[in-house]
């Protein structure tokens, strides 16, 4: 649960036998195969849910060549969504698929990222500015606003940008 998130407030009110009717995914962001050389993908917590959608649409179409880097940061190794799926998807599609993890407190051993994202982890996993890439962030707000301004020192223009 998020303080300002778009559907926290709704399940923070929520009783057990409570139903909740939703929809999805439906939005702005609309996707052709191919249609980028590769993506970057910048996701924490529950922000995870869109990327993996994309990522599974992708990687489901053998005609799609899209490279994609996600940069996937949580709290805990714990709160770590669909990491089964996500490494499953690695080891499936090695060329065309990796994940980076980032944690804020890692467990002892642990060999991703920790603390929070940063310009340098950006640097490092995500394609380079260029007409044909494209990065989507989604996160709590205040990950979403570093990101963008991480972004936008490394040369990434707001047309290769799209915030869920």
């Amino acid at each position: 649960m998020y303080p300002q998130g778009r559907m926290s407030h709704h399940f923070n009110e929520m009783r057990e036998g409570d139903h909740l009717a939703v929809k999805g995914p439906k939005g702005r962001f609309k996707y052709q195969p191919n249609q980028v050389k590769a993506f970057g993908m910048v996701a924490g917590g529950t922000g995870i849910t869109p990327m993996f959608q994309v990522t599974r649409a992708i990687l489901e179409n053998p005609q799609d060549k899209t490279n994609i880097n996600l940069i996937y940061a949580n709290v805990t190794y714990e709160d770590i969504l669909l990491k089964e799926e996500l490494d499953d998807l690695t080891i499936k599609f090695p060329n065309q698929f990796k994940v980076y993890y980032v944690l804020n407190q890692p467990p002892e051993i642990w060999d991703g990222g920790v603390g929070f994202v940063s310009k340098e982890m950006i640097q490092t996993h995500f394609p380079a500015p260029a007409s044909n890439i494209k990065i989507l962030r989604c996160g709590p707000p205040p990950m979403n606003k570093a990101m963008a301004a991480h972004l936008e020192a490394l040369g990434y223009s707001a047309e290769m940008l799209f915030q869920f």
